[in-house]
C-alpha cells in the first residue's frame, strides 16, 4: 500500500499513548469509521471531553491520516494481518492494533459496499427553467432598458438527491454560453468519432 508520509506520520502518531491516551484513541478511531459511512460528522471529533487535551493540529492530522489509511486499506482490500503488520511496523501497541483489527472486521463490508456506490462526477443537469427580465432603470443611470436571462438549472448528483443552480446572464454572456455549449458538444461528437 502506497502512503504518503504525512499519512504514515499520523498513524505514527497513534502509537504516542502519551499524546493520545486511550479514550481520545478510541473516540479517534470510532469517529473515522463512522465518518466514512456517513453516521457521524467531522465536528464530532471534537465533541468528546477527553479530546480538549490534545493539541488540535495533531488531532486533525491524525485523524485525516487514519480516514486516508482506512480508504486506501478498503479500496485495495487489504487483510486483516497485512494492516496488523503495516500497524505494527508504526509503533502502534498490540491493544491498539486489536482495537483497530476489530473495526475493520466490524465495518469492512458497509465501507466497502459505500465506496462502491459513491462517486466523484459532476453533477448532471436534469431540467432547465428560465426568465427574461428587463431592468428599466437603476440608482445611477435613468435608463437602461437592459434584458438579464434569470437560468435556473436542476441538477442530479446522487440517486435522488438534486440540487439547484442559479444564475442571471445577459444576452451575450447567454450567447457565449451557448456557443461554448455547442463547441464542447462538438468535440464530444469528434472524440466519439475517433474512438
Amino acid at each position: 500500500m502506497n502512503l504518503s508520509e504525512d499519512v504514515l506520520k499520523g498513524i505514527e502518531t497513534l502509537s504516542d499513548e502519551k499524546l493520545i491516551n486511550d479514550s481520545v484513541f478510541k473516540h479517534i478511531i470510532d469517529t473515522c469509521f463512522l465518518v466514512i459511512l456517513k453516521k457521524k460528522t467531522e465536528s464530532d471529533l471534537f465533541d468528546n471531553k477527553a479530546v480538549s487535551s490534545v493539541d488540535t493540529i495533531a488531532l486533525k492530522q491524525t485523524y485525516s491520516a487514519f480516514i486516508v489509511f482506512i480508504l486506501e486499506s478498503m479500496k485495495i482490500n487489504y487483510d486483516q494481518s497485512s494492516i496488523s503488520e503495516l500497524l505494527e511496523e508504526h509503533k502502534l501497541s498490540s491493544s491498539r492494533i486489536d482495537f483497530i483489527s476489530n473495526y475493520f472486521k466490524e465495518y469492512r463490508i458497509p465501507i466497502r459496499k459505500h465506496l462502491s456506490v459513491t462517486n466523484f462526477h459532476f453533477p448532471h443537469i436534469i431540467d432547465v427553467n428560465w426568465r427574461l427580465d428587463l431592468f428599466m432603470k437603476s440608482n445611477a443611470v435613468e435608463k437602461l432598458n437592459t434584458p438579464v436571462y434569470m437560468i435556473n438549472l436542476t441538477t442530479e448528483q446522487e440517486e435522488n438527491v438534486k440540487g439547484k443552480v442559479q444564475f442571471a446572464a445577459t444576452l451575450d454572456q447567454l450567447q457565449d454560453l451557448v456557443f461554448k455549449l455547442r463547441d464542447a458538444q462538438k468535440q464530444i461528437e469528434r472524440s466519439a468519432i475517433k474512438s
